[in-house]
């Protein structure tokens, strides 16, 4: 019995360890993916307001809301 108990408080204390490990190494891949997502978006955002910067330099207005009133 006593040969027992030493191997399941073993296993548990492995299983804490690596369970603390897959989660560090789970957080550390998405902070990795995070700056891939966030460079992405940025540069979603930089073509959006490009191209809506050249629309309005080239004079296209294609929503009603930003039409100057009359």
């Amino acid at each position: 019995m006593f040969f027992g108990r030493k191997l399941l408080i073993g296993l548990l204390a492995f299983g804490t360890v690596a369970g603390y490990a897959s989660g560090f190494a789970s957080l550390a891949h998405c902070a990795r993916g995070h700056e891939a997502r966030r460079a992405a978006f940025e540069a979603h955002v930089a073509e959006v307001c490009t191209r809506a910067a050249h629309r309005v330099h080239e004079g296209e207005r294609h929503d009603a809301r930003w039409a100057p009133s009359e």
